[in-house]
């Protein structure tokens, strides 16, 4: 995932009450008007089926492609 991306996630989620699950996690950020094919929503989706206790949580579940690896 791009740093940008992320930056997405991070602005889509501000608000969520935590500890969340994936379901609850990807609901928020398309509540919050992220459209469902947006990049932040799929890698919202990618992420493993778990209760998340805060977005390092989430940063750290969602996987780094070696190409878009910050430098």
């Amino acid at each position: 995932m791009r740093t940008d991306t992320f930056a997405e996630v991070q602005e889509l989620l501000e608000d969520l009450d935590f500890p969340a699950d994936k379901d609850d996690i990807v609901r928020h950020a398309t509540g919050r008007g992220a459209p469902a094919d947006s990049p932040a929503v799929r890698a919202l989706r990618g992420m493993p089926l778990a209760t998340y206790r805060n977005i390092s949580e989430i940063r750290s579940s969602v996987d780094l492609r070696p190409d878009e690896t910050p430098d």
